[in-house]
């Protein structure tokens, strides 16, 4: 029961649930779209349900795009694999199909007029005046490959999912007999007072013997490591090599500014407020207070009539209709009543910020360079092409270089991290995030593929030789090896002085007096729990140490910077009654284990009722 928390998260259940929100909110860019086979054997069989394994792998490509920003955008596919990725998508799949079956054998169907209330609830769909917008709806279903029928399907299934597991595991609620312990256990707090006993207040250790040196840098030489180093040969291929071959004419920059004049056009912007009325007697009230020159705020209160802020607006973000009217009214001034689809409005313009077209003399230097720019990266895309024709007929790095007049770059000696053995970042590196991946991804005596660098050329490395990881002579980091047996004997010398310190205490000495006699300060830590310290100087070992003890008990902890001797001045004991919130979520989170609990059996049940076979040789084979 103490692992139930952690526990809540890594279940059938939740597995069932992100299916089930993986259906639910498209506009994520996830769908559950069936693809076909490719003529092979289905690479799950569900009871009657077959999932080709192009399917299994669309989900899985899914998933890994999903989690890129985690990775800094690097997560390849084999990573992910041995990460648990493409395990973990089986299982989902298999999960929310198992559902399906049973849903179908039980006669379970969704209506389609549930279904389309559901759809046009979701707020991804609406426009800024809050109504659903067929146009959103399409473009949205559109970016993620799906259409109209695909999205009904899907949206269906998601609700007979959700049915099955509402059903499953409505009402299910932990007795208090077995939430409150745990609460009371879990959500204790203690407090301790302090001595710190810094590794700097005992004198530095004498200068070691040559014999202590070498015993200690032979015993740690892990820590005395050398990095694996590699040396590369570099061509490089960058806008300049091809720049004095481009020619930029008058004629061309005025086209291109007649091209792009939308670019350089800021459009009228003005901030808008309506109301909307729903009933003719309400528009006429409206029309006569406009008449009257009444503003939006005294008919809005009259027809007690909520004003909706549409912020800051373009033109083409209004409906037909109410755009003309907001676009011909003055600012601060209050239109007459407009019918669009979405009813009546009457709307009122706070502000007007003018549109403006930015003049050809004013953005001439910017185009040019930009088309510069774009037809420099044109000519390095084809000399690129010619490069790989000379390496595929044989030519080496070097000999490419001469026929194309193109720059080589030897590096003798750089680690993964672009470091030269000095410790130093490495001059000439091309940047690019790839350059040192490429470099410690290639085999040695071999060239890389050419790598495009985004908006800045390609490169093209040859690792010509690798230094392995190795200890560095005694003779080269000796001072380092000094400094760091001295430091630890220091560290010894301080943790004796505070196991001491602890002893007196032990025997009956009060905190203060021992704390004066030593030169100390006593602080008291603020109250902590047995699982985090946060906000507190406080380490897990020692905390976990001091849950162990009675008030009065001591205890040592080992800091970065010395050792600290710790007495527990007390134990916050928590009352579940007094804190109703805490006390509610617990509840929540211990019921949902004993739903994910019954949720695995009802899984494993289905399993074995319908049936589950996975092709795993297929699925490893498919890219």
């Amino acid at each position: 029961m103490l692992d139930v928390f952690r526990k809540a998260s890594k279940t059938w259940v939740v597995k069932l649930l992100f299916a089930l929100l993986t259906l639910s909110f498209v506009v994520w860019g996830v769908g559950d779209v069936v693809r076909g086979g490719g003529g092979r054997g289905p690479a799950i069989e569900v009871g009657k349900t077959s999932i080709p394994a192009a399917e299994v792998m669309a989900e899985f490509k899914r998933e890994v795009e999903r989690l890129q920003p985690l990775f800094g955008g690097k997560l390849t596919s084999e990573e992910a694999r041995k990460m648990g990725i493409l395990d973990r998508t089986i299982d989902s799949l298999i999960a929310r199909t198992l559902v399906d079956e049973a849903a179908r054998s039980a006669g379970l169907t969704a209506n389609d007029d549930v279904t389309l209330r559901r759809i046009a609830a979701n707020p991804a769909f609406r426009n800024q005046l809050g109504q659903f917008d067929r146009e959103i709806f399409r473009q949205r279903l559109g970016r993620v490959g799906f259409n109209e029928d695909s999205f009904m399907k899907s949206e269906r299934l998601g609700m007979i999912r959700g049915q099955m597991a509402e059903t499953l595991t409505a009402g299910i609620a932990a007795p208090t007999i077995m939430v409150e312990p745990l609460l009371r256990w879990r959500e204790e707090r203690r407090v301790a007072e302090t001595l710190l006993v810094r590794d700097d207040s005992v004198p530095l250790p004498p200068t070691p013997e040559a014999a202590e040196l070498e015993a200690y840098y032979t015993g740690n030489t892990s820590r005395f490591m050398a990095p694996e180093y590699r040396a590369l040969t570099v061509l490089l291929l960058r806008p300049t090599d091809v720049a004095g071959n481009v020619e930029i004419d008058e004629m061309m920059v005025r086209e291109a500014y007649q091209a792009r004049l939308e670019e350089f056009n800021t459009p009228e912007r003005r901030h808008v407020t309506q109301i909307v009325l729903d009933s003719q007697a309400a528009v006429a009230k409206a029309s006569d207070l406009v008449g009257q020159g009444k503003g939006l705020d005294v008919i809005a209160k009259t027809l007690d009539s909520p004003i909706i802020d549409l912020g800051s607006v373009e033109r083409r973000d209004l409906p037909d209709g109410l755009a003309e009217v907001a676009f011909r009214l003055g600012a601060g001034a209050t239109g007459q009543p407009i019918k669009t689809e979405l009813g009546w409005h009457v709307v009122k313009v706070e502000q007007i910020q003018p549109g403006r077209q930015r003049p050809w003399t004013e953005v001439k230097g910017q185009i040019e360079q930009d088309l510069r720019r774009e037809k420099a990266l044109d000519g390095l895309a084809e000399l690129a092409n010619k490069v790989e024709d000379a390496l595929g007929g044989g030519a080496t790095l070097e000999e490419a270089a001469k026929r194309h007049d193109l720059k080589i770059v030897k590096l003798a000696q750089v680690d993964a991290q672009g470091r030269g053995p000095n410790g130093k970042p490495v001059a000439d590196l091309p940047k690019s995030d790839q350059f040192l991946d490429v470099a410690f991804h290639t085999d040695p005596n071999t060239e890389s593929p050419l790598t495009e660098v985004p908006n800045n050329g390609y490169f093209l490395l040859r690792v010509d030789g690798v230094t392995q990881p190795a200890p560095k002579p005694l003779a080269e980091v000796k001072a380092e090896v000094q400094a760091a047996l001295q430091a630890e004997r220091r560290h010894d010398q301080a943790r004796a002085k505070a196991e001491k310190l602890a002893e007196r205490l032990k025997a009956g000495e009060s905190m203060a007096a021992v704390a004066q006699s030593a030169g100390l300060k006593v602080e008291t830590t603020k109250p902590f729990s047995r699982e985090s310290t946060e906000g507190n100087a406080i380490p897990p070992q020692l905390a976990a140490e001091l849950f162990r003890q009675q008030p009065g008990g001591i205890a040592l902890g080992a800091l970065q910077t010395g050792t600290l001797v710790a007495r527990l001045a007390s134990v916050v004991a928590f009352d579940p009654n007094a804190n109703p919130a805490v006390t509610e979520a617990a509840r929540r989170r211990v019921s949902q284990a004993v739903a994910n609990d019954i949720t695995d059996q009802y899984l494993s049940a289905l399993n074995t009722t319908f049936g589950v076979k996975v092709d795993r040789p297929q699925l490893t084979r498919e890219e």
